[in-house]
């Protein structure tokens, strides 16, 4: 083995399986952790993780990973109305949230974008790559928000260990 070969290792990742804007299927391989998110469209791959791993709307990073450039980041809040996912294109998603008694809807510029009924995800048609990302970050979020990392899962923080 040279040392320029790629390494054949993978880290175990939990997979969702659902289908992009074309109709064609899409996976979202999640870490154990809940630190990042990769999505496999066709050829193209993107990882999605929050800045800093804190969950607001201003933290939201989407990385395509052939380039390793960042294409989309979260702006605003929900608090203050202006929440929004801008994309290096300069096409900017607008996100409005509404909360129901056992859910809640995201809505962008073309309807809803994210649906969470009786405490359960409902799949949503999206109509361009852009929606396709953000709700895909919408969907890790949610994943995230609702299960619990691994018993085996470590983090270290400031040299104190934390089992989770």
């Amino acid at each position: 083995m040279k040392a320029q070969n790629p390494p054949s290792w993978e880290m175990p990742m939990a997979e969702v399986k659902y289908q992009d804007p074309n109709g064609e299927s899409a996976l979202l391989k999640i870490d154990q952790g809940f630190r990042y998110a990769e999505l496999e469209s066709k050829e193209r791959k993107f990882r999605l993780f929050f800045h800093r791993n804190r969950p607001l709307i201003k933290n939201i990073r989407i990385i395509d990973q052939n380039s390793d450039l960042e294409i989309a980041r979260g702006r605003g809040g929900f608090f203050l109305g202006n929440a929004r996912i801008e994309f290096i294109d300069v096409s900017v998603i607008k996100l409005d949230r509404k909360n129901f008694p056992n859910g809640y809807e995201i809505t962008g510029p073309f309807g809803p974008l994210f649906l969470v009924k009786n405490h359960a995800f409902t799949p949503i048609k999206t109509y361009e790559e852009n929606d396709f990302l953000a709700q895909a970050m919408f969907l890790f979020q949610r994943i995230r928000d609702t299960q619990n990392p691994p018993q085996e899962v470590i983090y270290h923080y400031n040299s104190i260990t934390y089992s989770h």
